[in-house]
């Protein structure tokens, strides 16, 4: 297998979750350094403008969504566990909650403390988050979202009360990597005043510390165009997965779809051809790089057919 290449900006927590699922699995990588706001004209041939941060790239294949990169990274082997045996569905749900709970309300903590935010950055979220991130309008409502933090950071300081290394007992996990990487984003954003007023428990402080402490494990930097020569020099795979289930709502292999997070996000056209219990496959293809596979997980995003 061709080595991962992770298209990311450092800013972005899922991609400070990611980088440190690298060096949990001791994965060597390639980075390639995107935008932190559209347009990206070098990703967007490449992943039809899937417009979400992280996405990783093996060859031909793109996999949209942390919790897919996860599946995959897993595959590879490595030295760690991302999901340690008789616990990846509740490492996935620890992930599950903790983000769905805290992410928005931490970005809004730290970024309400944040100053010159560009207006480029406010301007390009407000359609794809639905919410205003600008820290004048996020000020004025930090103990709304400090509470809804902190409420939640209550519960890890209760699971981490036993003396327990990380989230489920002695080694790191994917649970752990979720779980972090929000409270990450405070702390190294939101300053000093938002820093002493979040949840500073000494045993979440102890696990913070041990989390971070995982690196990101060994990279070399690439270019963009590299990139794309690496998409338009190989071959998509083709997958022969398929579930009756897509059939069951009104999807069929070849269809024409959308596939569109269900939360917050722009949908991705494709044609359908892998439906299986935790993926879907999307084939795009664009001048510039040919035909690429998009991988999402069946978790958190909706199929339907394109208009």
């Amino acid at each position: 297998m061709s080595q991962v290449i992770l298209h990311h900006y450092q800013l972005s927590p899922y991609s400070e979750k990611t980088r440190l699922a690298m060096g949990l699995k001791k994965v060597a990588w390639s980075s390639v350094d995107i935008p932190i706001w559209t347009p990206r004209p070098k990703l967007t041939p490449m992943t039809g403008g899937y417009r979400r941060t992280p996405i990783a790239q093996v060859g031909a294949e793109f996999y949209c969504d942390s919790l897919h990169i996860f599946q995959l990274l897993e595959q590879l082997g490595g030295a760690g566990r991302l999901y340690p045996p008789g616990q990846e569905s509740l490492a996935k749900a620890i992930g599950w909650w903790f983000e769905k709970g805290s992410f928005f309300n931490a970005v809004s903590v730290a970024m309400g403390g944040m100053e010159g935010v560009p207006q480029e950055l406010i301007d390009e979220r407000l359609p794809l988050f639905g919410v205003n991130i600008d820290p004048e309008v996020l000020r004025p409502e930090r103990a709304k979202y400090l509470q809804r933090v902190d409420a939640h950071l209550q519960w890890i300081d209760d699971l981490l009360s036993d003396g327990r290394n990380f989230l489920l007992g002695a080694e790191p996990s994917a649970a752990d990597l979720s779980v972090y990487h929000p409270l990450w984003f405070v702390r190294q954003n939101g300053g000093d005043e938002v820093n002493e007023l979040v949840n500073r428990s000494t045993v979440i402080d102890a696990w913070y510390g041990r989390v971070a402490a995982i690196g990101h494990g060994d990279f070399t930097e690439l270019t963009a165009d590299q990139a794309i020569d690496a998409a338009r020099e190989s071959d998509p795979s083709e997958p022969v997965e398929w579930s009756r289930e897509a059939e069951n709502v009104g999807l069929h292999r070849g269809d024409k779809v959308t596939v569109t997070p269900d939360d917050y996000g722009n949908p991705v056209y494709g044609t359908l051809i892998a439906w299986a219990e935790n993926r879907v496959v999307l084939r795009h293809e664009d001048p510039s790089v040919g035909k690429v596979n998009l991988h999402f997980p069946r978790v958190g995003f909706d199929v339907a057919l394109a208009a």
